[in-house]
């Protein structure tokens, strides 16, 4: 069995003539939890779309062992389940009937839903908490629930790896902590979870490792537990932080102090 689940190497991509990303290389192990971070405009999003390959990139990306290239977009799917930004509030399909579709990747082509999908999307939605939300359309649903819904659907899907983009943005705090509590938990129960944030604080006390993007490039990698030091954060963001630790808390928040001089 490989422990490197995935493994990214020398990954670059260019819009144009525009270089967004330069010479990546990370990789993690089967259960792990890596967050990248880094400013605005620093390439996360686009760092996650070509690890999952889903943009034309430069380098090798293997999943198990196997170079995704190579890969059809339904094979990679038996690998990789997505909780993307935004979109899904316009969708009119139910809470069971989206998680149900995420089983594609197992179906034959133009197969009904068989009595293992079933089974799957029933799972799936009470590990989520879901259940009473399943006749309800993604579109009427608050950010929240609709996030859980998503997860549910991911979890659905029978994947090992869980690629998430932003999963708390435009959430108020109780929901925010509803979302990540649940993310927690999936990576504890075994899946492997690469998450994209641009909140220090869910990357500090949700993942155990982090990677720092910023104009393109990875200008840090190490342990959640190694990246509250003011001159590594300021380094990546420009600004000054300071760090905070309440009863009870295994790391410190962080917060910005100030601009860099």
């Amino acid at each position: 069995m490989v422990n490197e689940i995935l493994e990214i190497k020398e990954l670059s991509y260019s819009a144009g003539e525009k270089d967004i990303l330069s010479d990546i290389s990370f990789s993690v192990p089967r259960g792990g939890f890596l967050t990248i971070i880094g400013p605005n405009g620093a390439g996360k999003s686009t760092l996650l779309k070509c690890a999952g390959g889903l943009l034309p990139c430069r380098g090798d990306i293997f999943v198990e062992g196997r170079n995704i290239k190579g890969m059809s977009e339904r094979e990679r799917a038996k690998y990789i389940a997505w909780v993307h930004q935004g979109g899904s509030d316009r969708l009119p399909l139910t809470v069971r009937r989206f998680a149900s579709l995420s089983r594609y990747p197992w179906r034959p082509v133009l197969a009904g839903e068989s009595e293992e999908d079933r089974r799957a999307v029933k799972e799936a939605l009470a590990r989520a908490g879901v259940e009473a939300l399943a006749e309800r359309t993604l579109s009427s649903l608050s950010g929240g629930e609709r996030q859980r819904a998503l997860l549910a659907a991911a979890l659905a899907q029978g994947t090992e790896i869980l690629f998430l983009d932003e999963p708390t943005s435009f959430l108020d705090y109780r929901h925010q902590v509803e979302v990540m509590n649940l993310i927690e938990r999936i990576n504890a129960e075994g899946m492997t979870v690469i998450m994209v944030t641009h909140d220090i604080n869910h990357a500090l006390h949700a993942s155990r490792d982090i990677l720092a993007l910023k104009d393109g490039k990875a200008v840090w990698r190490g342990a959640a537990d190694s990246l509250p030091v003011a001159s590594v954060l300021a380094d990546i963001f420009e600004t000054g932080f300071s760090f905070f630790r309440g009863d009870g808390q295994k790391r410190p928040y962080a917060a910005p102090s100030g601009f860099v001089s």
